[in-house]
């Protein structure tokens, strides 16, 4: 594993900083230009989601994607039916085609778009990720970021004692929405990534769950009975073991998320 140095990642956040700074700031010419991975957060909170302008869509109006617990986090979201472009900037329509959210360049020195909802709340729009076959933002960032500490409520009692080892975690595993239905399929790797103990995880080709894919799960850890999935920009989801091979998302927001390993 390369090793890359303090000084390495300073320069690498200067240039993610600059690069997006210079896509947000230039109108856009077509959906194709906007579409990829997107962070909304309401200015002046925590709340933020990671979302996709999808690039297909019917007329003007062109698909949102986001994970179900962006709802509640971004309520905004739940009488958003799609976007488009106005003059180069990005809008959020809502079912009528009525723009709720209008997004207009923010200051030259500062990356992302901003817009205001109908209460006067000023939202940030800030790109992650390009679509594919666009230009891509130039990138050498390190493969994981911090972990971001989140609060847990209402999480359900383990008993360490009687959890799986840790040596029976790592394969592939089935994600699926508790309806015995495949989603995805993604694999908890054996090796570690760092110091702090955090495994190799990623999606395997073929998921159509776009939750799943603005998730985009890195890596893995494995303490006190409790299975956590970490996020490629530092979110993490915690699972709890029901049977042998099987694991439920705890605490159990939004959809039912449960893991069911492969075979040997």
């Amino acid at each position: 594993m390369v090793r890359s140095s303090p000084t390495h990642f300073a320069l690498v956040g200067a240039a993610l900083a600059a690069a997006a700074l210079s896509f947000a700031a230039t109108p856009l010419q077509s959906a194709n230009d906007a579409g990829g991975v997107w962070e909304l957060s309401l200015d002046g909170s925590n709340r933020k989601c990671q979302i996709i302008l999808m690039t297909q869509g019917v007329g003007a109006t062109q698909a949102l994607r986001f994970p179900a617990g962006c709802r509640r986090a971004l309520p905004i979201l739940n009488t958003t039916a799609g976007w488009g472009l106005n003059k180069g900037l990005i809008r959020f329509l809502g079912q009528d085609g009525q723009p709720l959210l209008s997004f207009e360049l923010r200051s030259s020195d500062q990356a992302g778009l901003a817009a205001r909802g109908p209460g006067g709340e000023a939202y940030l729009l800030e790109p992650k990720e390009r679509a594919p076959g666009s230009q891509q933002l130039e990138s050498a960032a390190p493969r994981l970021p911090p972990r971001l500490a989140s609060p847990m409520p209402r999480l359900t009692p383990v008993e360490p004692d009687k959890a799986p080892p840790v040596a029976a975690v790592p394969g592939v595993y089935v994600v699926d929405r508790y309806l015995e239905r495949e989603v995805c399929r993604i694999s908890l790797e054996p090796a570690t990534l760092d110091a702090t103990g955090r495994n190799e995880a990623h999606l395997l080709e073929d998921c159509h769950d776009n939750g799943l894919h603005v998730f985009d799960p890195a890596a893995w850890h494995y303490e006190a009975g409790r299975l956590t999935l970490q996020a490629r920009h530092g979110h993490e989801v915690s699972f709890i073991p029901e049977r042998e091979g099987q694991w439920r998302r705890d605490p159990d927001v939004g959809s039912t998320l449960v893991l069911r390993k492969e075979g040997p």
